[in-house]
């Protein structure tokens, strides 16, 4: 291990593919516990829209829905060949998250950044087959993990293709060389436009960080530059081109949606610490990163501002956004700069760290904080779905009834409920996901989940009537049904009887 930090040759290419082999298995192996556990709300929504008929899901699901349905539709295929089943959905995002550690293995030989860039590439890959973060996204059926995928991917062309551009610094520009990146580029940077629709700032941080570093550290034809960094773009917006009116159009419809978040000063924090694998480990990642960055800026600048500007700018527009207009989901969006910082803390140990006795102990720290932080992750509370539904089906009585508050319960509702042929009947309340057109409303999230309101007592009262015994399930009453006009309704006619599930969803039992 000693010989891998400090050794300057560069690796037998038996061992470097070995190396490769051993760590995505290691990534593998890491990505497989809980896998099978229950859906989260989210990944029910997954689970829905893939469900759904193509045409509908291209032309009305974006109507409602604040994502692409690219993703949906990657699903859809997916799904049909493996089922979907929770680990069967879920493998997708593995695969992809595997994936991106092989990428990060080879990035440095790709780059042709030499022995050292070889070991940092292959440190940077085991730093990411262990990060908490980066596992998180792999065990869900979300785009997030085929998102850093394909953000990797990116930025790596637009790596290579500004090392392309600076080998020919001074001098008129020789287009052949530059054209696999070129095309990389615009098509990776395309997919990544398909995959969520705040991935319009992560490229337009990989772009503004090319002209940033080319107009500061790279002499030459500028009208040829300009070429050289626009192709791609074009081709990007090209292959994004077909969902880009119902972009316009989604974003003009979602912005009167309401949201139980607020904008904190702690944000940049929460993207620092999903990249970095978690709490644990984020400060001894944040020292080596700054190492890493302070040590690449001394010995090549010009890579080190495309990073900075690359990362950076994403960040910068999104907590402007979040405080001027609408809160954001800050941690799971910046999921794509794992990879990225898990580079730079590599690159930290390995030439951040002077003492050779120390960058092994730096090293171990980072593995085994990011080791520790995973376990954590394995053993967190979730709510258990199938559980909830099955413990209905288990103790429901001749009827009984089921009502599920508000709309969105009835997604994974509707997923584990497929299962149980003995499940009393079930009232959604205002209507079953998605509640399209109810006026008078305030939309939650996305427009097929409205707000709880005091005409909602009318249908509970009327079940109330023909029903004796009521299972109540509820997700996130502070936020639909803040005033309890739901369960006060219920608590009118019927006391409580049990609650089997308390927290942000509950369940409870109701009877005479």
């Amino acid at each position: 291990m000693k010989n891998f930090f400090t050794g300057r040759e560069p690796l037998p290419s038996r061992m470097f593919w070995l190396a490769c082999l051993a760590l995505c298995l290691i990534g593998l192996a890491f990505r497989l516990p809980t896998l099978g556990r229950s859906l989260w709300l989210d990944e029910a929504y997954s689970a829905w829209f893939s469900s759904v008929p193509l045409y509908e899901l291209w032309h009305s699901v974006p109507l409602y829905e604040t994502h692409p349905p690219m993703y949906y539709t990657l699903l859809k295929g997916w799904s049909t060949l493996f089922g979907n089943g929770e680990v069967a959905m879920r493998s997708l995002s593995v695969l992809a998250t595997v994936a991106t550690v092989l990428l990060l293995a080879v990035s440095g030989k790709v780059l042709r950044a030499g022995p050292v860039g070889e070991r940092v590439g292959l440190l940077a890959a085991l730093f990411l087959a262990v990060n908490k973060g980066n596992i998180e996204y792999a065990q869900q059926a979300r785009p997030y993990g085929l998102e850093t995928l394909t953000v990797t991917l990116a930025i790596l062309f637009s790596m290579l293709l500004l090392k392309a551009i600076r080998e020919q610094a001074g001098r008129p520009l020789s287009f052949q060389p530059l054209l696999p990146s070129m095309l990389g580029l615009g098509i990776s940077a395309g997919m990544t436009l398909w995959l969520h629709n705040t991935a319009v700032l992560i490229c337009f941080g990989i772009w503004a960080a090319l002209v940033t570093t080319l107009l500061c550290f790279v002499p030459g034809k500028r009208m040829q530059q300009a070429v050289a960094v626009g192709v791609p773009g074009v081709i990007a917006l090209l292959i994004w081109s077909p969902f880009l009116p119902m972009f316009i159009k989604q974003n003009t419809q979602l912005t009167g949606l309401a949201f139980w978040i607020a904008a904190n000063w702690k944000d940049p924090f929460a993207a620092m610490s999903i990249a970095a694998g978690g709490k644990l480990p984020l400060l001894p990642v944040t020292v080596l990163v700054l190492l890493g960055f302070v040590r690449l800026w001394r010995f090549d600048r010009t890579t080190a501002l495309n990073l900075a500007v690359a990362l950076g700018l994403p960040l910068v527009v999104v907590v402007i956004y979040g405080y001027l207009r609408t809160p954001i989901f800050i941690d799971r969006l910046f999921e794509w700069w794992s990879p990225s910082i898990m580079a730079l803390t590599a690159l930290g140990v390995i030439v951040g760290v002077r003492q050779q006795a120390l960058r092994k102990w730096a090293a171990l720290l980072v593995l085994a904080l990011g080791c520790a932080s995973t376990a954590l992750y394995y053993i967190q509370p979730y709510k258990d779905w199938p559980a909830m539904v099955s413990y209905i089906a288990t103790h429901a009585q001749p009827g009984d009834m089921i009502i599920a508050s508000a709309s969105e319960a009835s997604v994974p509702l509707r997923y584990y409920a497929r299962r149980h042929a003995n499940l009393p009947e079930i009232l959604y309340i205002p209507a079953a996901f998605p509640a399209l057109g109810m006026k008078d409303r305030t939309y939650i999230s996305n427009l097929g989940t409205p707000a709880i309101v005091p005409a909602d007592r009318i249908p509970v009262h009327a079940a109330l009537q023909t029903h004796g015994r009521i299972w109540f399930i509820e997700v996130r009453p502070d936020v639909y049904d803040p005033q309890g006009i739901v369960r006060g309704e219920i608590l009118s006619s019927r006391k409580l009887v049990e609650s089997p599930v308390k927290g942000t969803t509950t369940m409870d039992l109701f009877g005479l």
